[in-house]
């Protein structure tokens, strides 16, 4: 009975491990894969590429992407499925995605789907630049102190179109990108717009201040330039003041008419300038002005620079705070001590002294040739109907053109102090849309 109830308990453990082997066995085919099934993994299918963002077509959910050193385009689309990250890994959606950014897409090649796109950690990013300056001999861009390299592939842009870095104007506000020296992209994020006097005569010879922000000697057929927005616009002369507000509008002209301005003095102060020795150039909010007569300036605190070859240039903040003001400057020879002699009035030293580089030289000149009859003006001062020949200002400057009917249209350029005339020719205006 004993041996049978044993060979029963052996037949049992049999069943049981063939059952076992059986159901293993039955596995182990399940997860060999299928003859003739495919195989390949996703990321086969994928392919990567840095970009600069040149379009961003909302309504279609595509991406326009240029590589940054060359011209090889592609086009995207995204869709909710993409992922899609900022520099700060915080996840976006596609139509975030801004124009001028530099992305590292992962896309499928088969029909262009994005599946990824992030800021590499590599990419360094300035926004809310209001000074900087474009050297175009060298290509170099010169921001926050720093120098960096851009080329004929950096992509600038305003408003979604293309431009040249030289009409970025320095009333503009610029987001710019790179990576290491290099600049991939500039893009306009606040632009400018002008700012015509009309029936100002009486001020003529004064000074025109816009909120501050920009001080600039008042002359005839005037036309300033000014970064949109709405400012306090004053016209001063021997003691006489007109004020006004104005609303600046990205490339657009808005007139201000003073016809029915009523005199006041009210903070207003005329201040005189002895300056040794005879010559030196005197710039205030870096503008050049004429110092022969008293200035008259609205109460409050103004950059001055003085500046002749041979000396050491000075620099300082006035404090205009009185009805009239005496203020005498010596300048110290380069080969003399390096002290510097400082104003009778309250002076502090100027953080922005790259901004103070403007020169007069009176032994040369520059010329406009075109367009043909567009209205010039350099750093708002009318100099004549295009083509015109003025006195040569080394330096950063503004070419403003004008003309009826056409769109009005401001270039940067960099002067340089080679002992040579100037030529400049620009490319015709654009007529105005109705």
């Amino acid at each position: 009975m004993a041996k049978e109830k044993r060979g029963n308990r052996i037949l049992l453990c049999c069943c049981i491990w063939i059952a076992l082997i059986t159901v293993l066995d039955s596995c182990s085919i399940s997860m060999k894969p299928r003859q003739g099934a495919a195989t390949a993994s996703p990321a086969e299918d994928t392919q990567e590429m840095l970009g600069v963002v040149i379009q961003n077509n909302i309504e279609k959910n595509q991406l326009l992407l240029r590589e940054p050193d060359s011209d090889v385009m592609l086009t995207v689309t995204y869709a909710a499925t993409s992922v899609v990250t900022d520099k700060y890994q915080i996840q976006r959606e596609g139509s975030e995605i801004e124009v001028g950014q530099v992305i590292r897409a992962v896309y499928r090649t088969s029909d262009a789907k994005l599946v990824s796109a992030e800021v590499p950690k590599e990419v360094w990013e300035y926004q809310d630049v209001e000074k900087f300056s474009f050297i175009a001999d060298d290509h170099m861009l010169k921001v926050a102190g720093e120098k960096y390299q851009y080329s004929n592939m950096t992509y600038c842009s305003s408003s979604g179109n293309q431009v040249e870095p030289m009409e970025f104007n320095n009333q503009d506000v610029l987001t710019i990108r790179g990576i290491g020296i290099k600049v991939y992209s500039v893009v306009r994020t606040s632009g400018h717009g002008y700012i015509r006097l009309k029936n100002y005569e009486d001020f003529v010879g004064g000074m025109a201040e816009v909120s501050n922000d920009i001080i600039t000697p008042i002359s005839d057929n005037m036309l300033i330039t000014a970064r949109e927005g709405t400012y306090r616009l004053t016209l001063c002369k021997r003691g006489a003041a007109a004020t006004k507000t104005v609303t600046v509008q990205k490339d657009k002209e808005t007139v201000v008419d003073f016809s029915d301005y009523v005199a006041t003095a009210k903070n207003i102060g005329e201040v005189t300038f002895m300056i040794e020795p005879e010559g030196a150039d005197l710039y205030i909010n870096n503008t050049a002005v004429d110092y022969r007569k008293p200035i008259t300036l609205q109460y409050g605190q103004y950059n001055v620079a003085v500046f002749m070859t041979g000396y050491e240039t000075y620099s300082g903040v006035l404090d205009v705070e009185e009805a009239s003001k005496s203020i005498h400057i010596d300048l110290t020879e380069e080969e003399a001590s390096a002290a510097t002699t400082t104003p009778t009035s309250t002076a502090k030293d100027s953080d922005d002294s790259d901004s103070l580089t403007k020169q007069i030289d009176s032994d040369h000149t520059i010329t406009v040739s075109a367009p043909e009859g567009a209205e010039v003006y350099l750093d708002n001062v009318y100099k004549g109907l295009a083509p015109c020949t003025f006195t040569k200002v080394i330096g950063s400057q503004t070419i403003t053109l004008r003309d009826e009917g056409y769109v009005t249209k401001s270039y940067s350029v960099d002067i340089l102090d080679d002992d040579k005339n100037v030529k400049l020719s620009f490319a015709d205006l654009v007529a105005e849309e109705n």
